[in-house]
């Protein structure tokens, strides 16, 4: 029995006390009629039916936006009248709806929608097969089942191949000459750090600025892709406080996929971190973008003190990529600084998302500004 026919009980039991005691027949008619529904609704479920129910699958993967359902086996034998699938706790249900009559005689398959409107990863179900009267006096669980998982992941756009050798431009313009285990990869603006060693004088005159030799190690290969997950590279400042627009972040995390997905199919590997303190690396060979696209349907927001920018230059080195996309929007003086000295170590690029980006300045780093995801295919 529910609260709601335990609550009839107890009205009934003290309107017609009460109205005997009073001698006022209204309200003992009052209280029988109460009375008088719990019974009818004891009678109409006392035949419970058995069956079982299943989801067809443990684990649903699915695109942030797209419609999605799980597929549901049930089977009953017994009475079928008022038979509800109750999807969530059965005291506090997601969403319950009516067995069809299509699916009351025998086995049935039966698809229940999921809310895929937030990336991330979450639990599905649990699921009950649930008998009750329609005025939801009495309800009994015929069978239950666990759901699974739901992943949604981010949504990605189909980027051109010419973007990834806009990304390139001026790395293959000088010839390779070894250097040990390295060789010489192409010139960039002076940063301060940069050792004197490394500053190639004879076009630092030409140019009128110090220029420098990029060095990478021969053996380098793929991409590294980094997503700045630090909430105050995405904070919207108002008149009288400022927080995070997770939007700006969801358009960076749809960024990131679109650029991971498009490496992958150049048939090279793929290295995914986040800016997030001890992060690890997500690593995926051409055609293999699930791994990738799972981690990025997990990233979150995080504080600043959450966050190590300073542990990129020795993550990336250890990829040996010999590309570097950074995905940020505003990123903090700490970040800029760790973006600096990240170039040093292999040609980097600096993927700017939001109408905010544009304002700050990242000297000797190249940037492309993109409103969001939609952006890429413009470039």
């Amino acid at each position: 029995m529910t609260v709601r026919g335990a609550g009839l009980v107890l009205a009934a039991a003290g309107l017609s006390l009460w109205g005997w005691r009073a001698s006022w027949p209204e309200l003992m008619a009052l209280g029988a009629g109460a009375g008088g529904l719990v019974v009818l609704a004891l009678l109409a479920t006392l035949r419970t039916p058995r069956g079982s129910i299943r989801p067809d699958q443990s684990s649903v993967q699915v695109v942030r936006g797209q419609p999605a359902d799980v597929r549901l086996i049930v089977e009953i034998r017994g009475p079928r009248r008022w038979l509800r699938i109750v999807d969530g706790p059965v005291r506090a249900p997601l969403r319950s709806v009516r067995l069809p009559r299509s699916a009351r005689s025998g086995a049935a398959s039966l698809r229940m929608p999921v809310d895929t409107s937030e990336r991330g990863q979450r639990p599905l179900g649990p699921y009950s097969l649930v008998h009750g009267d329609p005025w939801g006096v009495v309800r009994r669980v015929v069978a239950s089942a666990d759901g699974g998982v739901l992943t949604v992941r981010p949504r990605s756009v189909r980027v051109r191949r010419s973007l990834t050798t806009a990304f390139r431009e001026g790395e293959s313009d000088s010839a390779s000459r070894r250097s040990g285990d390295q060789h010489f990869h192409a010139l960039r603006d002076y940063v301060l750090g940069d050792e004197p060693r490394s500053v190639h004088w004879r076009s630092s005159a030409r140019a009128g600025k110090l220029v420098v030799r990029q060095q990478v190690s021969e053996a380098s290969t793929g991409t590294t892709i980094v997503l700045d997950v630090d909430g105050s590279a995405y904070a919207t400042s108002g008149r009288f406080s400022s927080s995070w627009d997770t939007e700006r972040f969801e358009s960076a995390v749809e960024v990131a996929a679109s650029l991971a997905t498009s490496q992958l199919t150049r048939a090279e590997q793929v290295h995914l971190v986040t800016t997030a303190r001890g992060a690890r690396v997500t690593s995926a060979s051409a055609g293999a973008a699930s791994s990738l696209l799972d981690a990025l349907a997990t990233v979150q927001l995080l504080p600043p003190v959450d966050t190590a920018a300073d542990e990129l230059p020795a993550v990336v080195a250890r990829t040996r990529a010999a590309h570097t996309i950074v995905i940020t929007s505003a990123p903090d003086p700490r970040t800029a600084g760790s973006l600096r000295r990240l170039a040093t170590i292999a040609p980097l690029t600096v993927v700017r998302v939001g109408a905010d980006a544009a304002g700050s300045s990242l000297a000797g780093v190249r940037v492309v500004d993109v409103p969001d995801a939609t952006g890429l295919e413009d470039l």
